[in-house]
């Protein structure tokens, strides 16, 4: 199995000459080196074309080295007119960090603003109403961050960082987001209760398909009447199309059709369809939170969410890391994760170390020989 382009795989235990600090000293430097080549890509890519740069691989390798978060913040001062409103918003911005870990500069990259619970942002609009406000309160705490000095080995390109700010009033979001959300009107609901309990799964797909263009929870009815009737392509097509238009925003649902899409897409070796699924879902989140899907069923989609990561044309080695990492530490917590799930879990994460450590010996050595 392939996990990263241009290198040889090698397991750490036949590593020879080296004992567990040696270990250590590598994996470090395995991800500096990795980072190291993300940012100066990123900067690049933000330089000449400023649009689709892949800022995921700088933020996972930053958290792995534990250089992401700021050591020193403020919480931004809510807008008075959004707050009366109840009006809740996500600002995300990417700051320039300066040597001793001030902000240098900041463009804010986007803002989402809406009514309820801001983890799934049911119905949020893009450049939302009071969004002004809401960016210029996240601007003025971010200008006031410190994040901590970098070696100076990592300062060979430009340091940035992507933050967000959350604003959301207490009692205004959902309490609890276990809670099945729909958009749907009392009417809608009862008739798709009718057809439920019945069975009937034929009048539910049809009734679906006539209201695909009302809500798109519609979408997701449609798919799974036609996966319980057996219609399995038509039941993948309406579940893909559910989670890449916004379904991981009525959260049970989404967790659910990112699962049974990805265990698809990864069976027949399209490993760009299970990445882009993967990061249009709330799986990882579902994992530690969710209780209405299994985590069998959860955890088995994201270790395979991770292998492809691996393997598509732009591989994605920090994120894949993250999500594996995670599920072990679920896992070590709170159990539930077959024991089959743990095995690839472990595989992987073994041989991303394994690679990681191969690339930090190279630097190693080749500093020690100069």
């Amino acid at each position: 199995m392939k996990f990263l382009p241009h290198t040889v795989f090698i397991l750490v235990l036949f590593l020879p000459n080296a004992d567990a600090s040696d270990y250590d000293i590598f994996m470090r430097r395995g991800l500096e080196t990795l980072y190291l080549q993300e940012a100066e890509k990123y900067v690049t890519c933000r330089q000449y074309t400023r649009v689709d740069c892949n800022f995921s691989e700088v933020e996972g390798f930053l958290r792995l080295l534990a250089l992401y978060s700021p050591d020193e913040r403020i919480a931004p001062i809510y807008p008075r007119q959004a707050q009366q409103s109840g009006y809740h918003a996500v600002v995300v911005a990417e700051l320039t960090i300066d040597d001793d870990g001030t902000v240098q500069d900041l463009e804010t990259l986007s803002c989402e603003s809406g009514l309820g619970d801001h983890h799934l942002k049911l119905n949020w609009r893009l450049n939302g109403k009071y969004c002004g406000r809401f960016s210029l309160a996240a601007e003025r705490a971010f200008q006031q961050y410190k994040f901590r000095e970098f070696p100076p080995e990592l300062l060979a390109v430009p340091r940035r960082i992507q933050w967000r700010a959350t604003f959301t009033l207490t009692g205004q979001a959902s309490d609890d987001i276990n809670k099945q959300v729909t958009d749907l009107k009392s009417s809608q609901v009862r008739k798709i209760q009718k057809f439920s309990k019945a069975n009937d799964w034929t009048a539910l797909e049809a009734y679906a398909l006539n209201h695909l263009d009302e809500q798109k929870v519609f979408r997701y009815f449609a798919a799974d009447s036609a996966w319980r009737l057996g219609k399995k392509t038509e039941a993948i097509d309406h579940f893909t199309h559910f989670v890449k238009d916004g379904g991981s925003s009525y959260w049970h649902f989404g967790a659910k059709a990112a699962a049974v899409t990805i265990s698809h897409y990864y069976e027949v070796e399209n490993d760009q369809e299970v990445a882009n699924l993967g990061r249009a879902s709330m799986l990882e989140a579902y994992l530690d939170r969710g209780n209405v899907l299994t985590k069998a069923a959860i955890s088995d989609a994201l270790w395979r969410y991770a292998s492809s990561l691996t393997l598509i044309e732009q591989p994605e080695i920090a994120k894949a890391f993250i999500i594996l990492t995670g599920i072990k530490r679920h896992e070590l917590r709170h159990g539930g994760i077959p024991k089959n799930v743990m095995e690839m879990v472990n595989q992987q994460i073994s041989n991303i170390e394994s690679q990681i450590i191969v690339i930090g010996r190279s630097k190693v050595e080749q500093a020690r020989a100069m």
